[in-house]
């Protein structure tokens, strides 16, 4: 009898390779930042060379998210138009129960709505989730998801609303040593931290957070290069670019 678990018997029948379907859905997960585009089109080069061959709603699903995070990336912006996270969103939330893979889904275009409706689906995704508590590397995904429903808050003008989710954000990332997450919940929360009135404490958040990723940058200097490799100087430009937007905003009202 082996002691093996059922993933690892396909790796194991596949000569030791994860089989197509679970190699893309682990580049999936994997995207190191959404910022790199080219990472983004070659991945979708291969989810529809899979998707020629095979009748994958799932995977067509992680195709459209894909195209969206491309959309995304261009504008800057996560106000976009996306019918296909409308379907996928309605196909989801007729369902009485949510599994795994279709909470995965939605909180990978639930920013793509608009704020009040981006709540109810925060909430409900929050409950189903709570049957997950303990499944493997559940963290990574809910810290994922927390920094997620962050971003939409900050970006749809309600920064106050983000801070629960960036505070358990950076509790999980910090207690399970994910510091790049970190390193983000902490910079997000000078949005917050700003609108409470404290706007001086706010900017030393961000130049804490920048000073830290700079440093990390420097590290890369003497390991060798991956073209897929987190560049955090690019991280870092990303954040300053966005505060410093949020910063015009705040001083013209």
């Amino acid at each position: 009898e082996l002691d093996i678990n059922v993933l690892e018997f396909f790796y194991i029948q596949n000569n030791f390779k994860l089989v197509e379907r679970d190699h893309l859905f682990k580049l999936f997960r994997e995207q190191k930042q959404s910022l790199n585009e080219p990472f983004l089109l070659d991945l979708i080069a291969k989810y529809d060379e899979y998707l020629s061959r095979s009748n994958d709603p799932f995977a067509e699903s992680l195709r459209h998210v894909l195209n969206i995070s491309v959309e995304i990336n261009r504008k800057q912006s996560f106000d976009i138009d996306s019918q296909e996270a409308k379907e996928i969103w309605e196909r989801i939330a007729m369902q009485d129960v949510w599994y795994h893979n279709d909470i995965y889904l939605i909180t990978k275009i639930f920013y793509t709505f608009p704020v009040d409706h981006a709540e109810k689906v925060i909430v409900r995704a929050t409950e189903e989730l709570k049957k997950y508590d303990n499944y493997p590397q559940i963290h990574l995904f809910k810290i994922s998801f927390l920094l997620n429903c962050a971003r939409h808050y900050i970006l749809g003008g309600v920064p106050l609303r983000s801070k629960p989710h960036l505070i358990e954000a950076e509790r999980l990332s910090r207690l399970h040593q994910v510091e790049i997450s970190r390193i983000t919940a902490h910079h997000l929360l000078a949005y917050s931290e700003f609108i409470e009135g404290f706007p001086k404490e706010a900017q030393q958040r961000v130049n804490r957070t920048t000073k830290v990723l700079n440093a990390l940058e420097s590290l890369n200097e003497f390991t060798p290069i991956d073209k897929d490799a987190l560049n955090y100087n690019k991280i870092a430009a990303d954040h300053s670019k966005e505060w410093n937007k949020f910063l015009s905003m705040q001083n013209s009202i």
